[in-house]
């Protein structure tokens, strides 16, 4: 992995403005706090935390269907937030994304080979028999049999209709695929499919992968690298193996406290987190998992000083006023 990053994410903000209270006050929602992050060419960069923390919306950002506030997004070193018009089209070949609900993300009207095939007609790929070959093609290289190109989302089984999106997704033959919890609506029988086939279209295309997930068992399969969201922000971000061997943040140790284990009498880390996590309209001058926080060192300072994303150990990142030494004891 050398050169620029393929793509790479600074300082961005997402505001949205919801009503609050009886009479529906607007007050301002911040989804995206500030991330910072870069996605090497070729690899895997899982975002993971609770839902709402924000890792949807960077997904969204990154594809362009939501503009953020602030901060920079740039692909291939190309800033992306002022593409217009063919500039645009061209990035959109070139980043394509996987949504969670392969069912809604598929029109109910519209047979699936036909959903597969708008892309190749959109971007003027192919036509006619050209494109019908195509789409044959498609289907066979996500584990489909191409008779199911003439069948209606309700007609295939959810792992067959994500690997309909998948396809969809590889029709313009994009470079990097942003797969927004691709995986969490299947079946774990059928979520096993769906990894085993990712990856090994990642190794055949050489993809770049901006992995979306909450469930640390599917981030170990997946991740080179692991990026931990919390309200918005980034707290902890390392190689997947250090993340899982060494966390450093609390809030990263309390998701893998929380990933179900088949052994009940292996030995277990701290328990998960307690309670809700707090709403991001709150100005927060500490660390914004105070309240939450199940490390025993927990302080004052904790509460008053928010702590910075800093780097702990060689490429391992966290923001957290303990990070530097050893974790607590069980």
């Amino acid at each position: 992995m050398t050169g620029h990053p393929l793509l790479s994410i600074e300082n961005l903000v997402k505001t949205y403005q919801q009503g609050q209270g009886a009479f529906h006050r607007r007050v301002a929602l911040r989804a995206v706090d500030g991330v910072t992050l870069a996605v090497q060419r070729g690899e895997t960069l899982a975002l993971v935390g609770e839902s709402g923390a924000g890792k949807s919306t960077v997904a969204r950002c990154v594809v362009r269907l939501e503009d953020p506030e602030h901060g920079r997004i740039r692909y291939d070193g190309q800033e992306i937030g002022p593409l217009r018009g063919p500039a645009l089209r061209a990035f959109r070949r070139r980043v394509q994304i996987v949504f969670q609900d392969p069912h809604g993300s598929l029109n109910p009207r519209m047979r699936v080979g036909t959903a597969v095939r708008e892309p190749l007609e959109v971007h003027h790929l192919a036509r006619g028999a050209a494109a019908d070959q195509r789409v044959a093609e498609l289907f066979r290289e996500v584990g489909l049999d191409p008779d199911h190109r003439r069948s209606y989302p309700h007609e295939l089984s959810g792992g067959q209709r994500q690997r309909v999106g998948i396809a969809r997704a590889l029709a313009v033959g994009p470079e990097l695929l942003v797969l927004d919890e691709p995986v969490s609506a299947l079946d774990v029988s059928v979520q096993a499919q769906v990894l085993a086939l990712l990856r090994d279209l990642q190794t055949r295309r050489g993809l770049t992968y901006l992995f979306v997930a909450h469930d640390l068992a599917v981030v170990r399969q997946m991740a080179d690298r692991v990026a931990v969201m919390y309200l918005g922000r980034i707290v902890e971000e390392a190689p997947a193996a250090q993340v899982f061997a060494d966390p450093r943040h609390p809030y990263t140790r309390a998701l893998l406290a929380a990933v179900p284990t088949p052994d009940p009498t292996a030995p277990r880390p701290r328990p998960a987190l307690q309670d809700e996590a707090p709403p991001t309209t709150d100005p927060m001058s500490g660390c914004p998992l105070y309240a939450r926080c199940p490390d025993p060192r927990r302080e004052a300072r904790c509460d008053g000083v928010r702590p910075e994303l800093r780097e702990v150990a060689p490429g391992h990142l966290a923001a957290c006023h303990f990070a530097d030494g050893p974790p607590p004891s069980p």
